[in-house]
């Protein structure tokens, strides 16, 4: 503990060191950030709104690496995977201004498409490895650990594997599919779920559990134990319990039949969950 190091009157947290150092990428950030990514690139408003949370004033240097996509729209910015704002210059970016050095962090802690999608991470993992061994200069050898190396670590995400003679095919999970079932749970629309929502909403779907099985789920959840369940922390969870998940499959279940109803299925917003 740093306070038994040094005595409380040389360490004064209200003169940390970092509470007058800006952010990375902090400095000439403006709220328009996203419009002027939009007109001055050509990349989608989804991206653009991903890429100026992601890095700030910074995503214009980032949106300078992106290359054509031979598309009428957008015209720059190729994805890493479709229904995701993650492109492949972010790839090239981070390795060159953020030290990330191994194919396993990218797809976790610097993108965390794996936290979202352990599915897509897979099946994108093979690309992210050829752009990181061309920035970086890896030998074929090196590519194949790197590789080798995330695939072993993704295919632990979330727990086993599962048995795909027992469950449906898994397809991919749409950014725009998590957030209307996040929005559906979210009932007073503060951004948050809490445990009576969580409650209300599983009824309203028809969806039986008691009190006390509800609090369990919701505890898994609550990465924060806040009483508060962000919408990272569900697709957290969604993706750690699988596809046998009794919550999860009533839940999507319910969801399909919902979202058929209203036309918004997968004709409209891509594929639904798996």
């Amino acid at each position: 503990n740093i306070l038994l190091i040094f005595p409380q009157k040389y360490y004064d947290t209200t003169h940390a060191f970092y509470s007058h150092r800006p952010l990375r990428g902090g400095v000439g950030y403006e709220r328009n950030i996203p419009i002027q990514l939009v007109q001055d690139f050509g990349v989608s408003e989804e991206t653009a709104e991903h890429l100026a949370k992601t890095y700030g004033a910074n995503a214009f240097d980032v949106c300078r690496m992106a290359k054509p996509t031979q598309k009428r729209w957008p015209r720059f910015g190729n994805v890493l995977v479709e229904g995701y704002p993650y492109l492949e210059c972010e790839i090239e970016w981070a390795c060159k201004n953020e030290m990330v050095i191994t194919v396993k962090d990218m797809l976790t802690l610097r993108t965390r498409l794996a936290f979202i999608n352990s599915e897509a991470a897979k099946s994108v993992a093979p690309r992210v490895a050829e752009i990181m061994g061309n920035t970086l200069g890896w030998s074929k050898q090196e590519k194949k650990s790197q590789l080798a190396e995330a695939q072993q670590y993704l295919s632990e995400f979330g727990g086993p594997v599962p048995n795909t003679t027992c469950v449906r095919k898994l397809t991919t999970v749409t950014k725009n599919d998590i957030r209307d079932l996040f929005k559906t749970l979210d009932n007073d629309g503060n951004g948050y779920i809490d445990l009576v929502e969580m409650i209300q909403v599983s009824e309203t779907l028809g969806i039986k559990m008691t009190r006390d099985e509800a609090k369990e789920i919701f505890d898994k959840m609550d990465h924060d134990k806040n009483g508060k369940v962000s919408e990272e922390d569900f697709i957290d969870w969604w993706n750690s319990v699988g596809p046998d998940n009794e919550l999860r499959k009533s839940l999507d279940k319910k969801f399909q039949a919902s979202a058929e109803k209203l036309g918004t299925g997968s004709e409209s917003r891509g594929v639904m969950f798996g």
